[in-house]
């Protein structure tokens, strides 16, 4: 009956794509100088192949507009006297939302006495003119294009080289053996909390993601010896930025899928000069088809959750630019074993869970030219990440559920942050910042330890600043080389830790198309917050907190690579890496434990007493081949291979929980016009990977104690079977004269492949199971634009 529904919808979307006339858009955006940052008036903009010629001049502020511009993949040439042109190509352009496309242009270092060079844009370059190692931009079309990644930045991010997941059900991004805690996630300029729902302190990563690809523009992805500007983090860097709304026109959007229901609105502001305004908000999917009684499964395990998106852009003429921006949004789920009739998807067998987490921020930026090479960004924000939950045990004689568990947290933040950016020359350009946060938090848990008795492994309400200052220099030292340098300095108010951070990267272009590249530097983190307030038990009515003088988690980035543009369009690079940790927090009694372990679920270490004499080291090389997207269609293909070992304070090296040693990745895609109004895309993706390291099951001394133990000497000393998935998808997209539409349904785990979840001791049933991952899963969804 379903395929048969399908069946008649990809049917009636075809009949209506016929018999109209041809649908047309816009293309429009902004050309500004790559250093500075300042708009170029006068950019030659033409579009490629047009006949009669089609092409523009940027205005006074820098920006252009193509009209009249056929639905389909386009091209344009992007050119300035004195500066490297660009070429960007198969652009998709759709009726119903206009294109926008900003251009950034390098001012050339070489009088070329009125020579014209054509430089094909690279896609995998990063916004960020100060990184030089390990980063690559992140496209939105990627995004959505991409197969298995339900339109989520973090799942999207895991195709590159050097990164993985820990598990289906979850969007950690693991970068080189790291922590998935040692990610970095900035928005508009500030640092945000973990931008999902279900989210829990000290993790970065969650089952759903709270950011909405319909809302980002480009964005930049590091992964390794990050410019100066970026600190208290140890593995990486999600920089993103949210994409202006419409200036001219209102456009509207409506979305259903995996990630929610949804609708989008922006447009013009009578505020300032050219204002705009962008808005969406999202409704879990789940719930809504739970609360009209379609089961998936899931039982009472109902994701329940809702976000909103927003930016105001608000230029002047001579104020400045003024920006406001915000995200938000709440979730709540339970795992009821006591339900008998429910199958809960990751529950256990033996206890009843709840947890609902609250996640958001909000800013105000301004950014002012003083002259066309000096510019100044203020941003003032605010964010607040809480989670609170419980678990009851139904282990008891009777059956009847026993609070042994319960959780309430949270934490506000308060954040101003300057940069200053001054380009001296077309050589040099110099930036500079500083970054203050005020946190203030309550931490709240509790663990039954005896009949009836409660102890608090956190009862804490208190505040504590961190404040970050950075400077950065680039030497663009002729054709060949450029320079990249700079000090990042970060002070932690609550127990006075310092770190100084010298970062340098040097690129040396072997030619137009091959470059080497060198990155290095020193980076440090500070503790999840709870994890200075954690109590230690001393008896019945003592506890102490042994933890609040610990130091930043401390790392040596080194990176060496190679990238070769053996065409416009096809591309390879290599990298190999070192990266040593150190001051690393531990138990001060010998154990295996290590923080280097954590960050990877909705727990953070519960440890009382730790101190930073621990250890670890990530090494790797990787390799990535890519056809960007041209005549139709695009590969990528990444190999990865590393080690990733910590020492704990007992002194043993052992693997890290993320090490699995190698992860390889292969994608694809085709799309075939239908018609001049229509096409239809297939793309797939088949990831190989080494399986998750685990600690064994103690069975004897879980079956005695009717609960999970492990045996802790032999932490992350075996491994589960290699990991294994297949996605396909497939979208059809189709343009009227006012409106596009865009259906896909992806089929994740097409094999069904029974990769393992965990391991897990059953108290109820006094037996260890094994739990699999997500098996085949299919997502549709259907997006409309009017």
């Amino acid at each position: 009956m379903k395929r048969q529904a399908l069946l008649v919808l990809f049917a009636l979307i075809s009949l209506v794509s016929f018999g109209q006339e041809s649908p047309s858009s816009v293309i429009r955006g902004a050309v500004v100088d790559a250093q500075s940052d300042f708009p170029l008036p006068g950019v030659t903009v033409l579009l490629i192949g047009s006949d009669p010629v089609v092409g523009t001049t940027t205005d006074i502020d820098g920006r252009f507009r193509l009209e009249n511009i056929p639905v389909g993949r386009h091209g344009i040439q992007v050119s300035f006297i004195g500066y490297e042109p660009q070429v960007l190509s198969n652009l998709l352009v759709t009726s119903g939302k206009e294109l926008t496309v900003n251009v950034k242009l390098s001012e050339s270092v070489l009088q070329l006495d009125g020579a014209e060079i054509v430089a094909e844009d690279d896609k995998a370059t990063p916004k960020n003119e100060m990184a030089t190692v390990s980063a690559r931009s992140f496209t939105v079309e990627e995004a959505m294009r991409y197969s298995g990644a339900l339109q989520d930045p973090s799942r999207m991010a895991q195709n590159f080289a050097g990164v993985s997941n820990s598990s289906d059900d979850r969007n950690d991004i693991i970068i080189r053996g790291n922590s998935p805690s040692g990610v970095l996630w900035r928005m508009e300029g500030i640092d945000i909390p973990s931008p999902n729902h279900f989210s829990a302190f000290g993790s970065t990563g969650g089952p759903v993601s709270m950011l909405n690809i319909n809302n980002l523009s480009n964005s930049d992805f590091l992964t390794s010896a990050f410019p100066s500007e970026y600190g208290n983090a140890l593995a990486g860097v999600f920089d993103l930025e949210l994409r202006n709304g419409n200036k001219e026109n209102y456009e509207f959007l409506g979305q259903v899928g995996f990630n929610g229901f949804e609708f989008g609105a922006e447009g013009p502001i009578g505020l300032g000069k050219n204002g705009s305004f962008l808005i969406n908000y999202r409704y879990s999917t789940l719930e809504v088809f739970n609360a009209l009684g379609i089961e998936f499964g899931t039982g009472t395990a109902v994701p329940q959750y809702q976000d909103l998106t927003f930016k105001v852009d608000i230029p002047t003429a001579k104020a400045g630019r003024f920006g406001i921006f915000g995200v938000g949004g709440t979730s709540y789920i339970e795992f009821l074993a006591s339900d008998a009739t429910e199958t809960n998807l990751f529950s256990s067998d033996a206890e009843d869970s709840r947890f609902g987490s609250n996640t958001g921020w909000v800013g105000v930026s301004h950014k002012y030219f003083f002259n066309e090479r000096t510019s100044s960004k203020l941003v003032l924000a605010a964010s607040h990440a809480g989670t609170d939950g419980n678990i009851d045990s139904l282990s008891t004689e009777n059956g009847d559920p026993t609070r042994i568990f319960g959780l309430d947290r949270f934490q506000n933040k308060y954040t101003a942050r300057l940069d200053i950016n001054s380009k001296r020359n077309a050589r040099n350009t110099i930036k500079f910042g500083v970054q203050a946060d005020l946190n203030q938090f309550n931490f709240r848990d509790s663990v039954l330890y005896a009949p009836g008795e409660y102890f608090y492994e956190s009862d804490f309400e208190d505040e504590a600043s961190l404040v970050q200052s950075y400077i950065s220099w680039q030497h663009r030292a002729g054709e060949k080389w450029t320079i990249n340098a700079g000090l990042h300095s970060q002070h932690f108010l609550l127990n006075n830790s310092n770190a100084i951070e010298p970062r340098a990267g040097v690129r040396y272009k072997i030619n137009d198309r091959q470059s080497l590249n060198l990155g290095m530097g020193l980076h440090s983190q500070m503790q999840p917050l709870p994890i200075y307030f954690n109590r230690e038990r001393i008896d019945a009515n003592t506890s102490v907190i042994r933890n609040d003088e610990l130091d930043f988690n401390k790392s040596a980035h080194g990176v060496i690579g190679y990238d070769n543009l053996i065409t416009n369009v096809f591309r390879i690079k290599v990298e190999a890496y070192y990266q040593y940790l150190y001051n690393v927090a531990v138990d001060r009694d010998s154990s295996s434990f290590s923080v280097l372990n954590a960050g990877a679920g909705f727990v953070i270490p519960n440890n009382a007493d730790l101190v930073n004499d621990g250890t670890g080291f990530n090494y790797g090389l990787e390799f990535t081949a890519e056809r960007f997207f041209n005549k139709g269609y695009y590969i990528l293909g990444t190999a990865s291979l590393f080690e990733s070992k910590y020492e704990g304070s007992d002194g043993i090296e052992r693997n890290t929980a993320f090490n699995t040693n190698y992860v390889l990745n292969l994608l694809g895609g085709k799309e075939f016009p239908l018609n001049e109004k229509s096409s239809i895309s297939f793309d797939t993706k088949v990831t190989y990977a080494g399986g998750q390291r685990f600690t064994p099951i103690d069975f004897e001394s879980s079956l005695a104690q009717t609960e999970e133990v492990l045996f802790e000497d032999q932490a992350f000393s075996e491994q589960y079977d290699p990991y294994f998935r297949w996605d396909f998808k497939i979208t059809y997209r189709m343009n009227k004269k006012k409106t596009s539409q865009q259906f896909s349904i992806d089929l994740r785990n097409v094999t069904n492949q029974e990769n393992v979840f965990m391991q897990q001791f059953n108290a109820r049933a006094g037996e260890i199971e094994t739990r699999y991952q997500i098996g085949f899963f299919p997502d549709v969804q259907y997006r409309i634009y009017f």
